[in-house]
């Protein structure tokens, strides 16, 4: 006779090399590549039910095989809505249903032109985008004041594209529709001349006349093209077209454009002697105005503050604005006259560092209410848009796109950016790739537009019903047979970690990126219940770099299918990029592996039970014990209790006691929190199997063997099983 526990150890020491003979069986084998190559071919809960080859094969790898002529429940299970917990499945004490279900996905994915995660990544791009803008100010400025002083001729800065693109953006100007020719004679015209060049143009009412005006008054060319001066403009009228250029071109004040005022203004505040001389100057007496919240103030009343005389209780100031408006009179020095007090600068050095501090704080409040004001109302908007077609034909949205990508106002059409926006980033044939534009491919990754330009399912590495799966069996695995306050900290940590997966996964387009990140792929790897802490980031390279369909492939050549499972959970193609080709329809490429491995393990039992029904609960127990939470996990089970009535020498009766009362005696007799203990576990079956040999012996009464000269006994094997046992 050969023992249970030997007969099981002959299968479960290199269960992989069993199930690999199992699957190569021809029967078997023809079931499962019907299963593999139809299984993606159903769309609907009525098609799946009608295939009684599909049905009865996942079935059967889930163990309900005895529930396959219940369809009309069976339906009523696979129509459960997971993510509620009232739902049909949840209700059912036994977790095969609820995990039957999760392995497929009948209810239609719900379509999303934008989710949360790509909304909070474009909205991150749009803010890095305008503040980068303060950096190519910089850049464009500092290049012109280098390079406009090198010119010596019109010529110079007509065929600098550069140079000449800066001075026209200036003033407004879209350089696209003037020639070369035409910027040397606006440039070269002699502005005091009424029958200049530009001066006619002025004239004529020609388009753009007055900005090409200022424009020939910035430079100081000859009608030869030669320079009147030394350079091509003077130190004042560089620093007035930087200054617009700045103006023009900045979307939303800078600090940039914070760094020039301030430079400006204690440059030139040093030489006013009068108030009036400084509300002349625009910029100086709008850097006033903004430091000191004065909104639309007029020169006049702001010459009446200053020049108030504050020794007097009824002055001007005190009169009609207070403290305030003492206390700005107080950062000036002018008299009553309106000039600089004698021997005084308009500004003392503690009186400048307080106007400083005003406008640094001050000077892009309005800009960013309007900032702010722009995404809130792209936010809103973007939540009742329905189609491309919806999106384009909204200004503010277009406004957004433009900014965050980059794109001039006229750059695309809409025609080119439907095409862009209806790509499948995927796909390398897609109009968004085979553009080359990288704008254009980062903005159709960050919206779902089916090729007819309708919202569309977002494509991530998990979808959203597995992604909710993967958190909740997470948050499960780590409270398992925790209890009190233990629990409590444990689920609250773990839950934690499952949303912040849940957010996160859904921004990742890359393996790469996945890899990068332990917090997220740790929370799969532990719903998957293996141990984050013991695998390597190079293990998981290795398995994620694995061929799956290759049976000689790093991940699956490991003992735990778990492995190629978790990996093929993902959707990702070979090169480590997202693909829709892993998303199935019916079932995802992650799940139908994972029901192909449960059947072959399933077909394995039962050959096993065939000749040996205790080796057959013993592959069950070490397959199902470890995801046991509690004692009544166990009661639930009839085939479990089997073996623990067996291990620890309990009748069938016991099944009979109060439930309560089982659960306890469970308890007294083993730690279910051993069972997650592969080494422990091990021990335990190999108890079980001498046990269970141990009753069912073949043995007449030691009287009739004396008198019979019977030769029945205990094997040899179930000898060494006992005292292993022992030892």
């Amino acid at each position: 006779m050969v023992s249970t526990y030997l007969s099981y150890n002959l299968v479960n020491r290199d269960i992989k090399a069993s199930l690999n003979r199992t699957g190569s069986d021809p029967l078997v084998a023809r079931q499962t590549e019907y299963f593999k190559e139809n299984i993606s071919k159903v769309t609907t809960l009525e098609e799946f039910l009608d295939d009684y080859q599909l049905y009865s094969y996942a079935m059967k790898a889930h163990g309900l095989e005895e529930m396959t002529y219940a369809k009309a429940f069976m339906k009523k299970v696979l129509e459960s809505d997971l993510s509620d917990d009232a739902s049909f499945a949840n209700q059912l004490t036994d977790e095969r249903y609820r995990n039957f279900a999760a392995s497929f996905q009948f209810s239609a994915e719900k379509t999303d032109l934008q989710t949360d995660a790509q909304q909070a990544e474009m909205l991150e791009k749009y803010e890095a985008s305008l503040a980068a803008q303060g950096d190519t100010l910089e850049a464009e400025a500092f290049y012109y004041e280098t390079m406009i002083d090198k010119v010596t001729n019109v010529s110079g800065l007509v065929n600098n594209s550069r140079l000449m693109t800066f001075a026209l953006d200036a003033y407004g100007i879209d350089g696209t529709y003037y020639t070369k020719d035409h910027l040397t004679q606006i440039l070269t015209s002699d502005t005091s001349d009424p029958d200049s060049y530009v001066n006619q143009m002025v004239a004529n009412g020609a388009s753009n006349a007055s900005s090409f005006l200022k424009l020939a008054q910035a430079f100081s060319f000859n009608t030869d093209g030669t320079l009147s001066g030394t350079t091509a403009q003077t130190a004042a009228q560089k620093e007035a077209i930087v200054s617009l250029y700045v103006e023009e071109e900045q979307i939303y004040v800078t600090d940039y454009y914070r760094q020039r005022e301030r430079a400006y203004y204690e440059q030139k505040i040093s030489t006013i002697t009068s108030v009036d001389e400084l509300t002349a100057d625009t910029r100086l007496f709008n850097y006033v105005k903004t430091a000191f919240e004065l909104g639309s103030m007029g020169a006049s009343t702001f010459k009446l503050i200053v020049t108030s005389d504050t020794s007097d209780p009824a002055n001007y100031a005190a009169t009609n604005g207070g403290d305030a408006w003492v206390a700005i009179a107080g950062k000036f020095n002018f008299g009553t006259d309106g000039t600089v007090d004698s021997g005084m600068t308009a500004q003392g050095s503690t009186q400048l560092a307080s106007t400083n501090s005003g406008f640094a704080t001050f000077y892009d409040d309005a800009d960013l209410e309007r900032k702010d004001a722009l995404t809130e109302l792209f936010k809103t908007n973007i939540a009742e848009v329905e189609n491309v077609d919806a999106l384009l034909a909204d200004t503010t949205m277009r406004l957004v796109l433009q900014r965050t990508f980059g794109f001039e106002a006229n750059e695309f059409s809409v025609r080119e950016l439907k095409q862009a926006l209806t790509s499948d980033f995927t796909d390398p044939n897609s109009y968004a790739n085979k553009s080359k534009d990288s704008r254009l491919i980062e903005m159709s990754k960050l919206f779902n537009f089916d090729s007819e330009g309708n919202a569309a399912v977002p494509l991530a590495p998990h979808n959203t019903l597995t992604a909710t799966m993967i958190a909740k069996q997470y948050v499960i695995n780590e409270v398992r047979f925790l209890e009190g306050t233990e629990k409590t900290s444990t689920q609250e940590a773990a839950t934690k970690k499952a949303e912040n997966y849940q957010e996160k996964i859904q921004s990742i387009d890359t393996v790469s990126e996945l890899l990068a990140d332990r917090e997220v792929l740790d929370v799969v790897i532990g719903a998957f219940g293996l141990d984050p802490e013991e695998v390597t980031d190079d293990f998981l390279k290795q398995a994620f770099a694995s061929d799956l369909s290759d049976r000689k492939s790093f991940v699956n050549q490991q003992t735990d299918n778990r492995w190629a499972e978790l990996v093929a959970s993902f959707n990702f193609d070979a090169s480590g990029n997202l693909t829709r080709q892993t998303m199935g329809t019916i079932q995802q490429r992650g799940e139908t592996m994972e029901t192909v491995n449960k059947y072959l393990r399933q077909t394995l039992e039962e050959t096993e039970g065939e000749s040996n029904e205790a080796v057959r609960l013993a592959l069950y127990f070490q397959r199902t014990a470890p995801t046991i939470t509690d004692a009544y996990g166990l009661i639930a089970d009839d085939a479990l209790m089997a073996v623990f009535r067996t291990t620890f020498g309990y009748s069938d009766e016991f099944s009979n006691m109060d439930v309560d009362q089982q659960a306890r005696i469970i308890g007294e007799n083993m730690e279910l929190s051993d069972l997650q203990d592969p080494a422990k576990l091990e021990r335990f079956l190999q108890r079980y199997s001498a046990m269970y040999d141990t009753e069912n012996a073949t043995s007449n009464s030691p009287a009739l063997s004396i008198l019979s000269g019977g030769s029945a006994g205990i094997s040899a094997d179930l000898l060494f099983s006992l005292a292993q046992l022992k030892a």
